[in-house]
C-alpha cells in the first residue's frame, strides 16, 4: 500500500507509545449541570488528553468529527495554521492513530480539510484506517465565488473525508416515508407496491420474457424486450398465490397500467431492522448545511460579536453526526479540535430534534477553551463537566501518582489486559474475568479506592484476604513477596505497576 514518507515520520508513528497517561482534573467552577452528566470539555494538548481518555473510551465512540488546522500558510487569530508540511504530517498522524482507537467497530470519523492538504491527508488516513475503510469524500460549498483569486479560480469548496472503523459502519439519513396501504383482503398486513420489471433484456433473462395473464379476466400483459419481468414464467403462479402480484383493476385507488409487485411492511421492517425508514446518505450535501457565513452569523448571535474566525456552521456538523448516529441516539461524539465548540452545539440541536441522548467530548488546548468553547456550550443550553489536563499518572521512576483513583488504575489495567474499558465499576479487587483469567488490582488507601485496604504489595497475608477464584489469576501490584513456586502452584501471574502495563 502507498505510504507517505516525510522528515519525522518514524517519530510520528511511534509518538503515541511515548505519550504519558495523565490525570484529568475536574473544575467545578467552569462546569455546567450535575457532575458525571456524560458530557466533557477538556482543556489541554489533544494528544495527551486523548491518551489519558483511552482507558475509559476505547472503542466506545460512534462518531468523531474534527476540523484540524489546514496548513494553509496563514495564521488565524485563534490558532496556528502555519506549519511546515512535514511538521503538519507529524502533528496529525499520532492524533489520527489515537482517534481510531476510540471508534467503536460500527463508528466513523469525519475530517474537514481543504485542497492544500487533502491529497496527503487521504493517503495518511488510508495508512491508519485502512484503504478498504475509506467511505467517501463529501464536498462542502463554504462560500460563493470570489473575484480576486490566484489563477482566476475561486476555491469555494472544502472536503470532509469519512473513514469507518470497519465494514460494520452504516451511515444513513431519514428517508421519505413510504406509502403503505391497508385493505380488507389483507387485514392487519400493510403493503406497498413497486415496479415488476427489471433492467435485464429478453436475451439476458429469457425465462422472464413471457406474456403475463391475469387469471381473473384473461387480460394479457406482454413483457418488454428491453426490460423483462422481474419474475419468471415458472415462478409466476407462486407469486400470484401469495398475493404478491397486483393487476390493473384490482384496486380502484391504484392507477396502474401494468402488473406490479406487492411488498409487505412486516418484511420491510424485518429486512431493514433498526435502519427501517432510513436511506443511504449522499455525498451531495443539501443546502441546509449552510456556508461559512452561517457559522460566523451563528457565533455572532451567541456572543453579540465575532468571537472566532471561520467557525463551521453547526448545521454542517449536525448533518454528519446525524449520518453516523441516526440509529444510535445514545452515541458518544468526540471532537479533538473543538475550537469554538460547534460540535457540542450540533449534538445539542440534534438531540432536541429527535429526542436523542447523545453525549459529547470536546478537547481544546487554547485559553479560549474557557471563554469561548465552554461559554458557547453554556449559552446554547448544554451541560458538561470541565476538566484540565493534569499530572502524569506515573513518573520516570515508575512511582504512582498519589492522586490516582482506584477506577483510573483499574481502567488502565483492564485496557492492558482486555484492550477495552471496564464495562462497570468493580466493587472488589477483582476487576473482572477475561479469557478465563481473573484480573486483580491490589490497592491501599489511594483516594477513591472505595475503602479497600489490601495493600499494593502481594504477600502471603494479603493473598489470603483476596476474593477466591479457582482458575488462573493475574494480579497487579507494586511488588511481589511470594516465591515463583507458590505463584505457579496457585495459578498466579504477577504484573508490576506500571512497568508491566501492556499499553
Amino acid at each position: 500500500m502507498l505510504k507517505l514518507n516525510w522528515d519525522g515520520r518514524e517519530e510520528a508513528v511511534n509518538a503515541t507509545g511515548n505519550i504519558p497517561f495523565r490525570l484529568l482534573n475536574f473544575d467545578e467552577s467552569l462546569s455546567c449541570g450535575e457532575k458525571d452528566n456524560g458530557n466533557m470539555i477538556i482543556q489541554g494538548d489533544n494528544l495527551e488528553v486523548l491518551k489519558s481518555l483511552l482507558p475509559f473510551y476505547r472503542a466506545k465512540v460512534k462518531c468523531v468529527y474534527i476540523d484540524p488546522p489546514y496548513n494553509t500558510g496563514t495564521a488565524f487569530e485563534n490558532y496556528n495554521d502555519n506549519f511546515e508540511h512535514s511538521i503538519y504530517l507529524s502533528m496529525i498522524y499520532p492524533r489520527l492513530e489515537l482517534l481510531r482507537e476510540f471508534l467503536s467497530d460500527d463508528g466513523a470519523i469525519f475530517i474537514s480539510i481543504d485542497d492544500n492538504e487533502q491529497a496527503y491527508l487521504k493517503i495518511l488516513c488510508d495508512d491508519i484506517f485502512g484503504r478498504k475503510n475509506f467511505v467517501a469524500s463529501f464536498f462542502w460549498r463554504k462560500r460563493t465565488a470570489k473575484s480576486d483569486v490566484p489563477f482566476g479560480i475561486s476555491q469555494d469548496c472544502e472536503f470532509i473525508l469519512c473513514y469507518a472503523k470497519s465494514d460494520l459502519f452504516r451511515g444513513a439519513v431519514k428517508g421519505k416515508e413510504r406509502k403503505y396501504y391497508e385493505t380488507p383482503d389483507f387485514p392487519n398486513r400493510a403493503w406497498r407496491f413497486h415496479d415488476l420489471t427489471t433492467q435485464r433484456t429478453a436475451s439476458e433473462r429469457p425465462n422472464s420474457f413471457f406474456t403475463m395473464v391475469n387469471p381473473k379476466n384473461g387480460k394479457k400483459y406482454p413483457a418488454s424486450e428491453i426490460r423483462t419481468w422481474a419474475i419468471t414464467k415458472e415462478t409466476f403462479q407462486q407469486y400470484y398465490d401469495e398475493g404478491r402480484i397486483i393487476f390493473p383493476g384490482d384496486y380502484d385507488f391504484l392507477k396502474i397500467s401494468k402488473p406490479v409487485l406487492r411488498y409487505w411492511k412486516e418484511d420491510d421492517i424485518k429486512k431493514a431492522g433498526e435502519n427501517f425508514g432510513t436511506v443511504a446518505a449522499s455525498t451531495y450535501l443539501p443546502s441546509e448545511v449552510g456556508m461559512s457565513q452561517d457559522g460566523t452569523k451563528e457565533i455572532t448571535e451567541i456572543f453579540g460579536e465575532k468571537k472566532f474566525s471561520f467557525p463551521k456552521p453547526s448545521s454542517l456538523i449536525q448533518h454528519f453526526i446525524g449520518i453516523a448516529t441516526l440509529t444510535d441516539k445514545n452515541a458518544i461524539v468526540l471532537d479533538a479540535f473543538a475550537g469554538s465548540g460547534t460540535t457540542a452545539q450540533a449534538v445539542i440541536k440534534l438531540n432536541a430534534e429527535d429526542g436523542g441522548n447523545r453525549k459529547f467530548i470536546l478537547i481544546e488546548d487554547k485559553a479560549y477553551c474557557e471563554t469561548i468553547t465552554a461559554e458557547r456550550v453554556k449559552r446554547v443550553g448544554g451541560i458538561f463537566n470541565f476538566y484540565r489536563l493534569g499530572e502524569k499518572l506515573f513518573d520516570e521512576q515508575g512511582t504512582i501518582n498519589p492522586k490516582i483513583t482506584f477506577l483510573q488504575l483499574a481502567n488502565l489495567i483492564w485496557l492492558s489486559e482486555a484492550k477495552m474499558p471496564l464495562s462497570e465499576t468493580p466493587k472488589t479487587p477483582i476487576l473482572g474475568v477475561y479469557e478465563g483469567k481473573a484480573i486483580y488490582l491490589l490497592c491501599d488507601s489511594l483516594e477513591g479506592c472505595m475503602g479497600l485496604k489490601t495493600g499494593k504489595i502481594l504477600t502471603p497475608k494479603i493473598l489470603a484476604t483476596l476474593p477466591k477464584f479457582d482458575g488462573e489469576k493475574i494480579i497487579y501490584g507494586s511488588a511481589c513477596r511470594i516465591d515463583e513456586k507458590t505463584l505457579k502452584e496457585k495459578k498466579i501471574i504477577f504484573r508490576q505497576i506500571p512497568k508491566e502495563l501492556r499499553i
